[in-house]
């Protein structure tokens, strides 16, 4: 017989965790991962990082022992974030004491697209992690085990918090907001037909690393100028999208939507340190999107991350009319599109 040391060394799960787009914007934070605004999302499809973790005997006396493999190779920088990330969540995961873990990594999207690749990334460590404390525990994967997991990701990169779930999905303590919580998301679940498959194409407008990191960015609200306000606003425009999406009014959204991102840029723009990360193909592409808008009375609309791809936004029944746009219209402002959709949420995919 097996005993549970034995046990542990044939644990083996991997899931996929997909990214998210912010609608309205988490930009700030306070104390260990708590934002200094709510925020809300859509979760992507297409755009997921596979997480295999495994768990062997140690070899060393370190606290932590893990290697870390990212598309087949040793990524040590990201691996060591992981390290620290599971060193100072370490109640979580007891079976770290005595067992070392091998993690494979992989993203279905390229470096520097302009997803969110620590959102996906530490939502699929999260999950594989956490699944593995609860099988050796005995304890049943319920709602409960993805507001853990969405809690535990947020420790490694507070927008994966929102990748726990399908759709639309909403992080922050927010007073207009049922069971908000800056500790874990929270899935919207009441979506106006309108907004159900939603559609986001990504344009690549560069695909080098960005000069200034969002971690870097995020501390620069510390001593902005306009943080406060910035704060209210945000707060404000969460529970106001909450009651968009419940009441179907597009043309409300797409104003919240790229609002929002201009909003961001701004306060990058706006900081002490201040830094500007949109190109003059992000610029093209956005006033061709407008005009495209008005000419054609078609309900698209664009989001920018921390960076400056552009995400355009659209309902499924203008699938057609929008890509064509994208593959004639606005072909010369980017090196590369990708196509995604509203998404899921995560997969387990082994047993």
């Amino acid at each position: 017989m097996e005993t549970d040391k034995e046990l542990m060394n044939n644990v083996k799960v991997t899931w996929r965790c997909p990214s998210n787009i912010a609608i309205v914007k988490y930009w700030g934070k306070k104390g260990i991962q708590i934002p200094c605004n709510s925020s809300l999302s859509l979760t992507l499809s297409n755009s997921f990082t596979e997480v295999e973790a495994e768990l062997s005997d140690k070899t060393t006396d370190e606290a932590v022992q893990l290697s870390y493999f990212f598309e087949g190779a040793v990524n040590e920088k990201f691996g060591q974030r992981v390290a620290k990330f599971l060193e100072d969540n370490r109640e979580f995961f007891p079976f770290i004491a005595e067992k070392a873990i091998t993690i494979n990594s992989s993203n279905s999207f390229p470096h520097s697209a302009g997803i969110a690749s620590s959102a996906s990334a530490f939502g699929a460590i999260s999950l594989a992690l956490l699944d593995i404390a609860y099988s050796l525990e005995g304890k049943e994967k319920d709602e409960a085990f993805y507001r853990e997991a969405s809690n535990l990701a947020r420790l490694g990169s507070g927008s994966a918090s929102r990748s726990m779930y399908p759709a639309f999905a909403q992080w922050g303590e927010n007073d207009n907001i049922q069971n908000s919580s800056n500790q874990y998301a929270i899935e919207i679940t009441d979506i106006h037909p309108t907004f159900r498959n939603m559609k986001d194409a990504i344009l690549i407008i560069e695909d080098e690393p960005k000069k200034v990191s969002s971690s870097v960015g995020h501390s620069l609200m510390n001593n902005h100028p306009y943080a406060e306000n910035r704060f209210k606003q945000a707060n404000e425009r969460t529970a106001e999208l909450v009651n968009i999406l419940k009441n179907g009014d597009m043309e409300a959204f797409i104003h919240m939507c790229e609002s929002e991102a201009l909003t961001l840029h701004a306060m990058m723009m706006t900081s002490m340190d201040y830094y500007l990360l949109v190109k003059p193909g992000t610029i093209t592409a956005i006033e061709k999107l407008m005009e495209f808008r008005k000419e054609n009375n078609i309900p698209v609309c664009f989001t920018l991350d921390a960076g400056p791809n552009v995400h355009v936004l659209y309902p499924k029944a203008y699938e057609a009319q929008v890509e064509a746009f994208i593959n004639d219209g606005l072909r010369d402002t980017y090196k590369k599109v990708i196509f995604d959709q509203e998404g899921n949420g995560p997969t387990k995919l082994n047993s």
